[in-house]
């Protein structure tokens, strides 16, 4: 075959060479069988194989004409017969560049162009960048610009530049000032807005003891950014209009427009202008500059955006970096929603994976692997089924990046693979790898990876494929001859299974296709499952062995049986999908606050599907209104196999029986969630044969959550857990004294024995069982220190200490320490009987508050646009306002309590109002204080209350 495979490659078009897929299907074999008798004959790959007269043809071109376009040059090399691609013309041109003398550079510029460091200067940016320098240029200030696109797409990037680019012009003096301001700081005080960008006089509202100028004053003869413009309110609009317009202005306070400032003004906004802008204000900003996004960017730029944040995390952390192929090919690929700042985000969150896997052992170079991506790219590329072909030409080989050579970007060490060859043998080895780099135990990694095959065999049965155009494709990667042998196997099947999914063909013949090139490789093939397989999965191994045999006589080979349980295993994935396709079990997220909707939406787009449902509430809704929001969501929902939600408070747990009640619907709740969890809940809900109170269980059962847990209000069975240092048997004797000698609450206390393994897992193993439980003591021979469960020692139990006893007698009750005190003082706590508005109450706590020095003079501000984002109350007339932490100084909650209810918003009137100047360590005060207001007469006691001291008593002298 070596003697056919050169003939071919000599009669070749030289311009065009054969890939190895190509030469593949006319040697009808597999393109690894290429690839390895090329290596083997020293043939070069296609793409070598045409570069050297790739760039004879460019440099010739470029000699004659040195600043023709990418395009002409493309178009150019397409009439000479070459194939190929803008993109691949770019990254060449850059290649044969360095070979030849261009006339371009021959006359040195006197100053150097900013933009000329953009990536994508003479590509997809090359018009905005003609439009920004035109705004710079343009006599005798510049005219005032808009930069319009999505978030990440570099708009700020831009203005900076714009202004960089501005001190090398005659149009502005070299001291010309360049000032930013975030709209949306300001978008909803109209009032503190003006003051900033005009000043403000002294007078002219309280607290301004001296005239301070604004920024448009600072800003005359310079340039002013104003980012997210499309937060301005009208009035803002309106003003500006007239600085545009005429060049003057007044400060806050002032009554004549006398102040004059001539500026350059460039907005940028994410929005549309005609909806968000005045029609005045829009005419006064005549160059518009719209920003492509990543994904509109070239293949080349993507590239480019790649080298260097890698590049710049090789020099943060002073060591080369290698970069693999999957890598590159991946972070190419994947959709990249925030642009190109959450492409810089993930490289940072890869190189810091990779950063640490070199520490733990010792390398001086950090490799970047395909396991070390974030999690959420990696399911989508394994997901994915067709990449851009332009991607393969920058993804063949490693990428080296070297903090001391940034001239050496690229070497070509690792030969070109597809990802299609990617199978379930890769995903055990990257898996096994990834586990054994961060210290797994090899029991533990069989474990582990026994339960993600089984995963990913289900990941797999949920995959859409497009039928005929996908089997063409497949055809290209595997040969017609294996397809069709795939087809005779899932024949023999659907004897067997009547309702067998045809997707099945696709990852099916994919792993044929890798079973027989390890088999003709001799590499050894192990099936961590494959008794679990024998025993569980009866009928699909006596299928798979047909399948097998079926395959070993069409190649004359013979699989090993491990082979047989990875077939059995596809065949359990995708029997029984089609007449189940439309019924699954529903999923609903419930948060208090912007979470359920994000955990939804990640899992939702990492499956695929768009299942799950996520309904965020107020912090502070009562359950009545939580309930209600609910039932309509769960009704939606069903499916005909109940609706599982997933929700971040035990409390919740009390929905289940009630919405069933109402609506008819089974429901399970499990009263904790996270973004895990959700993913695996709305992969197992899509799968035929598992059942709502199965998925509940497993889901319940499982530790996707770390820290520690909001006990549910539920009555839960008593426990005291009996613990010993060598294991249960210690711990049974325990369990024997202690029910002997409490033969009275044997009914009311149960005894759990359990060893103590490590502290963490010994923490892990009580958290179950206090999940569904109440641990009211701990007794045994080692203190594992759990939270605040009492401990009682064995030595004090056998000793006829008392201790247990009086624990038992209590019902496990414990006290502690109301953490209130060390926040609520009587100083901040007022009894008023004249305010009848919001705004009154809330300008004289924090006035008070800042004068004690627990908050800054901004705090007020971010407490209003707190409010006008939504209110906070609690049931019983309770409003709590807060603001943002950054401007606390020393913790506090202040309170006010109302002789007159006074409207809060709408139809909601508020009696006591607690102001929380509480930062993000003061969760337990938080919880602390709904407790304390949820307890029975605590709401009555304060309203009977008549001085300060008495409110302040009822709050802090309350036990917890």
């Amino acid at each position: 075959m070596i003697i056919k495979l050169k003939n071919i490659i000599e009669n070749e078009d030289s311009r065009n060479p054969y890939t190895d897929i190509e030469l593949a299907e006319m040697l009808d074999t597999f393109r690894e069988n290429i690839t390895i008798l090329r290596i083997e004959a020293n043939i070069q790959d296609s793409r070598i194989r045409r570069k050297k007269l790739l760039e004879f043809e460019i440099i010739a071109i470029l000699t004659e004409q040195p600043t023709l376009s990418e395009r002409k040059l493309t178009e150019k090399l397409n009439e000479s017969g070459f194939v190929i691609t803008r993109s691949a013309v770019s990254k060449y041109r850059k290649e044969a560049q360095e070979k030849v003398l261009v006339p371009e550079n021959s006359n040195p510029k006197i100053e150097e162009d900013p933009f000329e460091g953009l990536i994508g200067f003479n590509e997809s940016l090359k018009t905005q960048i003609n439009q920004a320098k035109a705004s710079i240029l343009y006599p005798p200030m510049g005219l005032h610009t808009l930069i319009v696109g999505p978030s990440g797409s570099g708009k700020s990037f831009i203005a900076q530049k714009m202004y960089e680019y501005s001190k090398i012009t005659k149009n502005f003096k070299d001291n010309a000032h360049f000032e930013i301001f975030n709209c949306a700081d300001y978008a909803e005080n109209p009032q503190l807005l003006l003051s900033q960008l005009f000043g403000y006089v002294k007078g002219a509202f309280t607290g301004a003891t001296e005239d301070k100028k604004g920024l448009v004053e600072i800003c005359d003869g310079g340039i002013l950014f104003l980012d997210e413009i499309h937060r301005l309110p009208p009035e803002g609009q309106e003003i500006l209009f007239y600085l545009l317009d005429q060049n003057l202005y007044r400060r806050l306070g002032e009554t004549e427009l006398t102040r004059k400032s001539k500026l350059l003004l460039i907005g940028a906004t994410t929005e549309d202008p005609a909806r968000t802008l005045l029609l005045t204000f829009r005419r006064r900003i005549p160059i518009n500059i719209e920003m492509p996004s990543y994904h509109e960017r070239t293949i080349s730029e993507k590239f480019d955006f790649i080298k260097v944040f890698f590049k710049n995390e090789s020099k943060r952390v002073n060591k080369p970096f290698r970069i693999k192929r999957d890598v590159i090919k991946s972070l190419l690929s994947y959709s990249c929603k925030g642009n190109i700042g959450q492409l810089k985000s993930d490289i940072q969150a890869t190189s810091a994976k990779g950063f640490l896997h070199a520490t733990i052992n010792q390398q001086s170079k950090i490799s970047i692997h395909f396991q070390d991506l974030p999690k959420p790219i990696i399911e989508e590329i394994i997901v994915k089924n067709d990449f851009n072909e332009e991607v393969y030409s920058f993804s063949q080989n490693d990428l080296i990046v070297n903090e001391s050579d940034s001239k050496k970007s690229e070497e070509l060490k690792v030969a070109s693979a597809s990802i299609q060859t990617e199978t379930i043998y890769d995903f055990i080895e990257n898996t096994y790898q990834t586990m054994k780099l961060e210290d797994y135990e090899e029991n533990k990694i069989s474990s582990i990876l026994s339960e993600r095959i089984e995963g990913e065999m289900e990941r797999l049965s949920t995959l859409s494929y497009k039928k005929e155009s996908d089997y063409e494709i497949l055809k290209n990667i595997i040969g017609s001859r294996l397809l069709e042998t795939t087809k005779k196997g899932f024949k023999i099947a659907t004897a067997y299974f009547e309702n067998l999914d045809n997707k099945l063909i696709f990852p099916l013949s994919i792993h044929l296709n890798s079973a027989i090139n390890r088999f003709l490789s001799n590499k050894e093939t192990i099936n961590p499952n494959l008794e679990k397989i024998k025993n569980e999965y009866k009928e699909e191994f006596k299928v798979g062995t047909l399948i097998k045999e079926l395959v070993d006589r069409e190649y004359n080979i013979s699989l090993p049986q491990d082979e047989i349980g990875f077939i059995a295993m596809y065949l359990k994935h995708f029997k029984g999908l089609l007449q189940s396709e439309n019924i699954k079990i529903g999923i609903v997220v419930l948060s208090h606050g912007n979470v359920a909707k994000g955990m939804v939406e990640v899992a939702n787009k990492l499956l695929g599907v768009n299942h799950a449902v996520g309904l965020e509430m107020d912090l502070t809704d009562s359950p009545d209104l939580m309930l209600e929001k609910t039932i309509p969501i769960v009704k939606n929902a069903d499916q005909g196999k109940g609706v599982l939600i997933l929700a971040d408070m035990g409390s919740l747990i009390l929905f289940g029986d009630i919405i069933a009640a109402r609506t008819g619907v089974s429901v399970r709740v499990v009263g904790r969630v996270d973004t895990l969890m959700v993913i695996e809940s709305v992969r197992r809900s899509l799968l035929p044969e598992d059942t709502l109170d199965k998925l509940a269980n497993e889901i319940d059962s499982k530790q996707f959550l770390t820290g520690s847990t909001i006990i549910s209000p539920i009555e839960r069975e008593k426990i005291i857990v009996t613990l010993c240092l060598t294991g249960e048997g210690a711990a049974k004797v325990l369990k024997n004294y202690i029910e002997t000698s409490i033969i009275n609450y044997i009914d009311e206390i149960k005894v759990l024995p359990i060893g103590f393994l490590t502290k963490e897992e010994t923490s892990v193993t009580l958290d179950k069982i206090r999940h569904s439980n109440e641990i009211i003591a701990i007794v045994g021979t080692i203190n594992p220190n759990y939270n605040d469960v009492p401990f009682v020692s064995a030595e004090e139990l056998l000793n006829k200490s008392n201790k247990l006893q009086h624990i038992i007698n209590n019902k496990g009750k414990t006290y502690r320490e109301n953490t209130l005190k060390k926040y609520i003082e009587v100083d901040l706590v007022h009894i008023e009987n004249e305010f009848v508005t919001k705004n009154d109450v809330l300008d004289k706590m924090t006035k008070k508050l800042i004068k004690e020095g627990k908050v800054t003079n901004d705090y007020i501000l971010s407490i209003y646009k707190r409010e006008t984002m939504g209110n906070t109350f609690l049931e019983g007339g309770v409003a709590i306002p807060h603001g943002e932490s950054k401007y606390i100084t020393k913790p506090a909650i202040s309170i006010t309590k109302l002789a007159t209810p006074i409207l809060w918003e709408s139809n909601q009137y508020v009696t006591f109002v607690f102001l929380l100047a509480l930062t993000e360590d003061n969760g337990k005060e938080i919880e602390d204080l709904y407790k304390i207001l949820y307890k029975d007469n605590v709401f009555q006691l304060l309203e009977e209350a008549t001085t300060k001291e008495e409110v302040h008593s009822i709050l802090t002298d309350i036990t917890l």
